[in-house]
């Protein structure tokens, strides 16, 4: 095997270059002191190493990474030997490896990677904050649609990451969704200077958030910054396994003046003897029982009304999502739902707006 190189650009809008591997022991990372220098947010201080064996094999190595060490789009967990024309991605950079006797130095579009460069430098810009575009779609009151509060949603300009979906499987594969999500929410409260302070903020939850403490710091910084601004937590229901610390999350809540929301109520195994053991003060019925509401079966109808009722007497309140048409929302009224959303009250903006 010949010498081995890397071929890709090292820095956002850089032509590509080659990196030669000129010694076993090359390192790639942030810090001082290593080979190769990489000054993506993403990148570890020392990130991966470049092993060559004696027999001539090429070897990486992922020094514990925090936002780990990508080959062809799969993320090794350890080490793995490497074969020319095998796809490295660090941070946002990505360097296809190569070799003096290999036939090309091209990265080519047609292999089927699992996030691309561009991506990865737009996810930084979310992360940071600078490429987030928060939307706010209106709560409601059914009785007098009375705007109660927004839902904060993710949105960018970015084409590549504007939806949530975009943005979260990116940010999955990279281990930074909590991160995203505690940015998303951070932006969301930025931008809502125009919001009364007694509507409520409605912010959500990446579900592997709920058991860990970085997300009541998220919230601790926020309302230290709007001490006043009524917020309200969205914790995906079927997030809610473990009711004992689900109960210490919401005791901690009530000391920040946060609410809770169970989203999503009904979307898979609705489990309404779980929640309630902690009850929420919102719980938001999913989509799937609310379209086509009114052309539902009697069974349907009874189920849901049973289940509103069920809701009502523990002291929560119902929210019907997804709401589209007025004669969705004339039954939902009718069952029994006190709070709706949906596109027939206001689709998500950038601004506190109604349709």
């Amino acid at each position: 095997m010949g010498e081995w190189y890397l071929y890709g650009s090292i820095a956002d809008g850089q032509k590509f270059q080659e990196v030669q591997l000129n010694r076993s022991g090359f390192k790639i990372g942030r810090r001082f002191g290593c080979d190769l220098r990489l000054m993506w947010p993403t990148v570890s201080g020392t990130h991966a190493e470049f092993i060559t064996t004696s027999d001539g094999d090429l070897i990486l190595v992922d020094l514990d990474s925090t936002n780990g060490t990508f080959v062809n789009g799969e993320r090794i967990r350890c080490e793995v030997v490497l074969e020319v024309g095998d796809i490295v991605q660090l941070g946002a950079s990505e360097f296809q490896v190569c070799t003096r006797s290999g036939d090309s130095i091209e990265i080519y579009e047609t292999k089927d990677f699992t996030f691309l460069p561009s991506q990865l430098v737009a996810l930084e810009d979310l992360i940071n904050g600078t490429g987030l575009v928060p939307h706010y779609q209106p709560v409601i009151r059914l009785a007098d649609s009375g705007v109660i509060g927004y839902e904060v949603l993710a949105r960018s300009n970015n084409p590549e990451l504007s939806t949530p979906m975009q943005m979260f499987d990116i940010a999955e594969k990279m281990g930074l969704s909590d991160a995203l999500s505690t940015a998303c929410r951070t932006a969301g409260l930025n931008h809502a200077g125009d919001l009364a302070e007694n509507q409520i903020l409605f912010l959500n939850t990446h579900p592997n958030e709920v058991r860990q403490e970085e997300l009541l710091s998220s919230l601790e910084v926020l309302r230290n910054a709007a001490p006043n601004q009524a917020m309200m937590l969205e914790i995906h229901e079927a997030a809610v396994t473990d009711l004992s610390e689900m109960s210490l999350l919401q005791s901690r809540l009530k000391d920040l003046q946060i609410t809770l929301a169970y989203d999503d109520f009904g979307a898979g195994q609705a489990r309404i003897l779980d929640l309630i053991e902690v009850p929420p003060d919102i719980l938001k019925f999913d989509i799937s029982l609310i379209r086509d509401i009114d052309q539902s079966s009697a069974k349907h109808l009874m189920m849901v009304q049973t289940l509103v009722a069920m809701v009502r007497d523990f002291g929560i309140s119902s929210l019907a999502e997804g709401i589209e048409t007025e004669a969705e929302a004339a039954v939902c009224l009718e069952i029994g739902f006190e709070l709706a959303q949906g596109y027939h009250f206001g689709r998500p903006g950038p601004g506190f707006v109604t349709s």
